[in-house]
């Protein structure tokens, strides 16, 4: 008989083995990076799931930039006020571009209560802040992080992605003042 490999060897293979049900259930026993231990850029996989409609949704998601595909996560090493961090995406010319940013910070997890490092999209102008999308990160081991993602700011359906390293060193994103909210009092 084998013996299950233990959770600090784990690599993307093990939880994308997982149904939704075992992710959400892994998700729950694991606690959130220490402040400061996400810097760089971490390479990203999209939990395609088993069945037909859960690889199509998944694959809208990835696909979701009009011609760009998700290629992972970046965070400065910082959290809380003015802390962000965005996605990197690739078009069909290769072409990386660093854009899709969110606002980092701790807080209690919509998912189950418990300390999560959120990511608000919300704080920005972009697609993905329009819909309220929060995504939770939560440590599996030094090289491995699994993440949930939902809209209207954590409370829609949930799914799941996974995000590996060591991480590339933290550029920033191609335009500084790009996805900016607008100040209601400027607005007018």
């Amino acid at each position: 008989m084998t013996k299950p490999d233990p959770i600090e060897n784990w690599q993307v293979s093990h939880l994308i083995a997982q149904t939704p049900e075992s992710l959400l259930e892994i998700f729950s026993k694991l606690e959130a990076p220490s402040p400061g231990e996400l810097v760089g850029e971490y390479a990203g996989l999209d939990n395609f799931g088993r069945t037909e409609e859960s690889f199509k949704a998944a694959l809208e998601r990835v696909q979701g930039g009009k011609g760009w595909t998700w290629l992972g996560k970046a965070f400065p090493g910082t959290e809380g006020e003015e802390s962000s961090g965005y996605n990197r995406v690739v078009n069909d010319d290769h072409h990386v571009a660093r854009r899709d940013r969110y606002g980092i910070a701790f807080g209690d997890s919509p998912i189950d209560g418990k300390p999560s490092l959120l990511l608000k999209y919300s704080d920005f102008d972009n697609p993905a802040g329009q819909i309220g999308l929060l995504d939770e990160i939560r440590k599996v081991n030094d090289r491995l992080f699994i993440g949930t993602g939902r809209p209207n700011e954590g409370t829609g359906e949930v799914s799941f992605f996974f995000l590996v390293g060591p991480a590339t060193p933290f550029i920033g994103v191609d335009d500084p003042n790009s996805e900016l909210l607008v100040p209601v009092e400027e607005a007018h």
